[in-house]
């Protein structure tokens, strides 16, 4: 077959150099991208020319077609050794896996038997509890029956309390022609030790710093308030009610005003003035609706 096709091959260039002398003007120029005053040899060599030259260009697709389908076999190949990779290491997570059930199963039976212990122990701890709160429940009925108990505590604790304003009235009534203790202070320093009296419960000395700074007119409205709280809180609600009046008189706007009259209804309700009382109720349901002290109040109107 390659014999034949040299033969054909040399019969297609032997003619080619018989008119190998071309034309002065490009007459039978083969290599002319337009060729013309051909002889029917050379048109045949042209033909022969663009048929290989059509042959090597499919070829050099076909190569390429060729290398395309091998990259994509080495691709499919790659993609396949790693599914191949991922069975492998999906099988042994899954081994693991079992391991890791059977060791749960064994931990549930041990914590199920642990479980059953708590509870015992629970159990038991019941028992011994049921025991300490019987003693303890004998041990309140021995306090309550050979002490005092937290009304009676409270009681004696204001009638200390009394007592203590009381000698510290005649004290002050004595020292009146001296110099106060206060006198060296300035009323801010004076307003802070009466308040720090008031919220330690040490009535009788805040009435004694508030009596002072009344005297040196230093917020005399908050300081006859302050008072009024420590007779209200000394059960002397006589006093308590005369001092929240001078101190609403003095200044009826300020923030400690629903407090002062539902203390002074409270006075007046001790004292056996109900009418009264409950007029100082619905003014302060009216007048601070949204506060404590009002919601207070409409309980003790109904």
């Amino acid at each position: 077959m390659r014999k034949l096709f040299t033969l054909g091959l040399l019969g297609l260039l032997l003619p080619l150099s018989l008119y190998a002398e071309k034309s002065a003007f490009g007459a039978g120029d083969l290599d002319s991208p337009n060729p013309y005053g051909l002889t029917k040899a050379e048109k045949k060599i042209l033909d022969n020319k663009q048929t290989i030259g059509n042959i090597k260009g499919t070829s050099s697709k076909n190569r390429s077609r060729i290398g395309n389908v091998e990259e994509s076999v080495s691709g499919m190949q790659s993609i396949v050794e790693g599914l191949n990779e991922n069975v492998r290491k999906n099988t042994i997570q899954l081994q693991e896996l079992k391991t890791q059930i059977v060791g749960i199963q064994e931990t549930s039976g041990t914590m199920n038997t642990r479980l059953d212990e708590i509870v015992l122990t629970h159990e038991e701890h019941i028992s011994q509890l049921k025991v300490v709160m019987g003693e303890l429940s004998t041990l309140i009925d021995t306090i309550n029956t050979h002490y005092v108990s937290k009304e009676e505590y409270n009681k004696l604790a204001n009638e200390i309390n009394s007592f203590k304003l009381e000698v510290s009235k005649q004290l002050r009534k004595i020292a009146s022609s001296g110099n106060s203790v206060y006198d060296n202070k300035s009323s801010a320093n004076v307003a802070n030790d009466a308040y720090a009296f008031f919220k330690a419960k040490k009535y009788a000395d805040a009435i004694d710093a508030y009596e002072h700074l009344i005297k040196k007119k230093y917020k005399p409205a908050r300081a006859h308030y302050y008072i009024g709280e420590s007779y209200f809180l000394l059960d002397e609600y006589t006093n308590a009610v005369a001092y929240f009046k001078e101190s609403a008189k003095l200044y009826s706007k300020a923030d400690y005003m629903p407090n002062l009259m539902f203390h002074t209804a409270i006075s007046l309700k001790k004292t056996g003035d109900d009418e009264g009382a409950d007029q100082f109720f619905e003014a302060l349901v009216v007048k601070y609706p949204s506060s404590s002290q009002a919601r207070k109040s409409e309980k003790f109107l109904n």
